[in-house]
């Protein structure tokens, strides 16, 4: 798809709007409250559009079968994800694909499974006239909650569809569409949703230019998990050429910041293998983790992705190496 100046200087403008958005995973308040943030929306490819400002970013696919969905944005912002939508198409939501369990992606599932209508019941959703909710079965193990708890979310909440596999494809709106389950990565639910023939990836919390990334130990994140995603999305995304005067290129829609591509990705990408060498090396030296914390190892990258305060700070980026390879180290 070509793009325009105008496009372009649109583009750029809601990157930085988009920048100072919802917090990290969910846990703490957005920088702006809810209320007073209305979504803004993006098309990024003739078919797909990308709405900010949800609480997590929400990706959209149009096309014959009506409106496939990755993530949902929090609770509190369901309604104005389908007005955003109902700009766009009066086709029924059809599928809504869970990125991770984090509140602010499955949070509006309830809302906007409810708006939709079910695919094939023969395929999805059976019995369910709503439209499906599709994610890996760790994320059903999170939202569900052990037997004899009491879950955090209802259970319309829920995914109705969950994979086990590494992949799961399915061909949808004239594009095939593969979920990809990426083990230990921010959690242990991730999945990175690709589109292929409109090349475009979904990357859920793995990949988020805003901040060193989130690796959740509670919920079976891990750094090692964390860099196979990284690199897993390298293989997967294609850079631009910039010698040919061409615009193509992968792009990639985090859960929360602003769209990025492949040379994003690699920035990022190396700067946490660097940070995590160097933990790795403080690690085999025996050093404690308040020695690794005083050794300020994210120096070079602090000022960009780090933050003193917050849910999601340097000190317990840190910490979460720290901790992951020490126990990798005993076991």
């Amino acid at each position: 798809m070509a793009t325009t100046p105008h496009r372009r200087a649109r583009f750029a403008a809601l990157a930085l709007v988009v920048a100072a958005g919802a917090s990290p995973d969910g846990q703490g308040p957005p920088q702006r409250p809810p209320a007073a943030a209305p979504v803004e929306t993006i098309q990024i490819r003739p078919n797909v559009h990308v709405i900010f400002g949800a609480g997590g970013n929400v990706v959209m696919h149009v096309g014959e079968e009506g409106v496939i969905l990755v993530d949902s944005g929090s609770t509190g912002m369901a309604d104005a994800v389908i007005a955003a939508i109902r700009t766009i198409t009066p086709d029924p939501i059809r599928l809504i694909i869970n990125t991770s369990a984090d509140a602010d992606h499955v949070g509006g599932n309830e809302r906007l499974a409810a708006e939709g209508d079910t695919i094939n019941p023969n395929a999805f959703n059976a019995g369910n006239e709503n439209a499906a909710v599709l994610a890996h079965e760790n994320v059903l193990n999170r939202l569900s909650a052990p037997t004899g708890q009491q879950s955090p979310f209802p259970v319309g909440s829920w995914p109705t569809e969950t994979y086990i596999a590494k992949i799961k494809s399915m061909y949808l709106n004239n594009d095939g569409i593969q979920v990809m389950h990426q083990p230990e990565a921010h959690s242990d639910g991730d999945s990175i949703v690709l589109f292929r023939r409109a090349d475009v990836i979904a990357t859920g919390d793995i990949f988020d230019l805003r901040h060193f990334p989130v690796i959740d130990a509670r919920t079976g994140g891990s750094i090692q998990g964390e860099l196979d995603a990284l690199n897993r999305l390298l293989d997967l995304a294609i850079p631009a050429m910039p010698l040919l005067h061409k615009e193509g290129r992968t792009y990639l829609v985090p859960g929360h910041g602003r769209i990025a591509d492949h040379a994003d990705l690699v920035e990022y990408r190396d700067m946490v293998t660097v940070i995590r060498d160097v933990i790795q090396s403080m690690v085999d030296k025996g050093m404690t983790l308040e020695q690794v914390k005083a050794a300020n190892p994210t120096r070079g990258y602090r000022n960009r992705y780090g933050s003193d305060t917050g849910p999601w700070t340097t000190e317990m980026f840190v910490e979460a190496i720290y901790n992951g390879l020490r126990s990798a180290k005993q076991s």
